[in-house]
């Protein structure tokens, strides 16, 4: 095995160093997924480091998804993909304190552009269980019952179809985004109306393979929900308003009288 390209460490900061070290080695010596590492003792031995440095290395290599251990084999190269960092994306921006209407103008571009892929992927099978969401949606809103389960499914759905596993990704990023929104409370107060039938019209377009209707619709619905959110969170704004008013005034006569 080629060790040319596992240089001995000098510098004192180590993680890093390892880290890059480890992953220059996969590509310079053209390891393919599923093949195996070197040992600890092998890499430690020729980067000039300890074991215990290169298990944290090799343990944050694991968590990027690069390499994994198999029991009774080692570790070995993984199959890439944007899964861990995706994952650390979708944790990372929970504590970003996006609004509801940034992560909507998000999903609207994301949904407007990859609704035609959908289309010339999309199945009887698929357009069948579209409107089957859309009933189950028309009917929890009948009853006041929350719909993100089905407004999930729904997108999801179209996602799967457009043939980009990463565009999927990103939706549901977006989506766990949307979940920790600053003011998704005050946004999604209340089922919005019309919200079923918005979502069979654009069901009907992509089943009548109407690429450019399919779209406008997707845009009027986001444009409807920006507007519910915008005068949603006004109201919550004023209430709160109100109510700090409220208590100044009360704490003011309450002085007073003492």
């Amino acid at each position: 095995m080629n060790n040319d390209s596992l240089e001995p460490v000098i510098e004192s900061s180590l993680n890093d160093i390892i880290q890059n070290r480890l992953k220059n080695y996969i590509i310079q010596n053209k390891l393919r997924p599923g093949e195996r590492m070197p040992t600890e003792e092998y890499m430690a031995e020729n980067l000039g480091v300890s074991r215990t440095a290169i298990r944290e290395a090799l343990r944050s290599l694991e968590a990027l998804g690069i390499i994994e251990a198999r029991q009774g084999f080692g570790r070995v190269v993984c199959e890439f993909n944007f899964n861990a960092i995706l994952r650390n994306l979708s944790y990372g921006l929970a504590f970003q304190n996006h609004t509801i209407l940034q992560v909507t103008e998000i999903r609207k571009a994301l949904d407007a552009y990859f609704i035609e892929m959908a289309i010339q992927n999309i199945s009887a099978e698929d357009i069948a269980e579209l409107f089957a969401i859309v009933e189950q949606m028309r009917e929890h809103s009948a009853k006041n019952l929350n719909i993100a389960d089905e407004d999930y499914a729904f997108h999801a759905l179209l996602y799967r179809r457009c043939g980009n596993p990463l565009a999927f990704q990103l939706f549901e990023i977006a989506w766990d985004v949307r979940l920790n929104a600053i003011d998704r409370a005050a946004a999604i107060e209340e089922i919005p109306p019309g919200t079923s039938l918005e979502h069979q019209a654009i069901v009907e377009a992509i089943q009548a393979k109407n690429v450019a209707e399919a779209r406008k619709l997707i845009l009027a619905h986001y444009w409807n929900s920006e507007q519910r959110f915008r005068r949603q969170i006004e109201r919550e704004q004023l209430r709160v308003q109100l109510a700090d008013r409220k208590s100044e005034m009360e704490n003011s006569s309450a002085g007073k009288r003492t």
